[in-house]
């Protein structure tokens, strides 16, 4: 599936589960420091677990044979909209390299959170739950 294909299906950019990502993306920036905090612990606490990777080989294995590769990728623009962490401007505009974006220590489970949500349906429950549990507290569903 392409994304001209996606689009006139009336899916939109994210597939059939546009309107859940929108939803996650308008909640997620509104998150505070707090919030955000919570979830990196989370995060943290359980991605290096055999059960996490586990359901992240999962998810893409479902996201390649569901042919849902254009929606995980336009998922790119807006999350790193909103994970590129604070930085200095640079003096001059050649300092400036695009290989040096620093990201919010939250991306990674915003990404597996958001892919979690793409595949929501296609995968067993228990893997949707686990791959979103770190945003439970934070952004409940």
């Amino acid at each position: 599936m392409t994304s001209d294909s996606a689009s006139a299906s009336g899916q939109g950019p994210y597939g059939p589960r546009t309107k859940e990502v929108r939803d996650f993306l308008v909640h997620f920036a509104g998150l505070g420091a707090h919030a955000r905090a919570g979830v990196v612990a989370r995060y943290n606490a359980m991605s290096n677990t055999p059960e996490f990777t586990a359901a992240e080989s999962v998810l893409g294995e479902t996201i390649a044979r569901a042919g849902l590769l254009d929606a995980r990728d336009a998922l790119a623009g807006p999350l790193l909209q909103l994970v590129r962490a604070p930085e200095p401007v640079p003096a001059s505009t050649q300092d400036a390299n695009e290989d040096d974006v620093v990201l919010d220590p939250i991306a990674e489970p915003a990404l597996a959170a958001l892919l979690a949500i793409l595949t929501e349906g296609l995968v067993d429950p228990d893997i949707t739950r686990q791959l979103y549990s770190p945003f439970d507290d934070a952004m409940p569903r």
